[in-house]
């Protein structure tokens, strides 16, 4: 037998998220024995660079195999000009997140089982503190790239995420979401599972068996065990 996939595809905020902010964990912990939660998170990275590698993340997976994708991606390409190898025009950036969709819809998920997070928010005091003159993320930019995002996910008819907009919401503690300025903290990343769940529970898990028999059911005398 083989194993569904739900394929994660991010920067840091996905790649990190074995630790403190936990939301790959949960997600994990959600789908436990019906199927594998890959992270394919890459900190720093911007669109153009998951662009190029996008192809080789697939290649590893039969397309029958893969429940769903969720993509969070735009923090970096928001940076300022001054962050030259990061930084990618909301042009640009619009053009490769409807590239990476048509990519992944293409290789043959459905729309419905790909879901478009918006990048999160930016506490810019705490991260000018963390990073001094190389801050180059700020929330007024990255603003532009989630709104981005939410229209993009509405014109390809894939689920959507705003979890920008979720933080927003959450008012002026928002910098709770967030450990360093820039990066989810365990509440943040709490959040997300949160507006992340009901598109899971609906489009993802609703589909997927629990491998193999409970163990009060397993008999050892059964020729094909499923």
């Amino acid at each position: 037998m083989t194993w569904k996939k739900l394929i994660l595809i991010g920067d840091s905020n996905t790649q990190f998220a074995h630790g403190r902010s936990g939301w790959v964990n949960s997600i994990s912990d959600l789908f436990q024995r019906r199927c594998d939660v890959i992270n394919r998170g890459f900190s720093g990275y911007n669109t153009d660079q998951i662009r190029l590698i996008l192809p080789k993340i697939f290649s590893e997976f039969k397309t029958e195999s893969v429940c769903g994708v969720i993509i969070m991606l735009g923090s970096n390409d928001s940076t300022d000009q001054q962050a030259q190898i990061q930084h990618v025009n909301l042009e640009k950036f619009s053009d490769n997140i409807s590239f990476i969709i048509d990519y992944i819809i293409n290789w043959g998920v459905p729309k419905n089982k790909i879901i478009l997070v918006s990048p999160a928010k930016i506490f810019d005091e705490k991260w000018q503190q963390v990073k001094g003159p190389n801050a180059f993320h700020f929330d007024h930019l990255v603003k532009n790239y989630a709104q981005e995002v939410i229209k993009i996910a509405k014109n390809k008819s894939v689920m959507s995420v705003d979890f920008r907009q979720a933080m927003e919401d959450y008012g002026s503690e928002y910098h709770h979401l967030l450990h360093d300025g820039l990066h989810l903290s365990k509440e943040g990343g709490d959040l997300l599972f949160k507006c992340l769940l009901p598109i899971i529970e609906k489009n993802i898990l609703g589909d997927l068996q629990i491998n193999f028999p409970d163990w009060k059911n397993f008999s050892l005398n059964q020729q094909e065990i499923v």
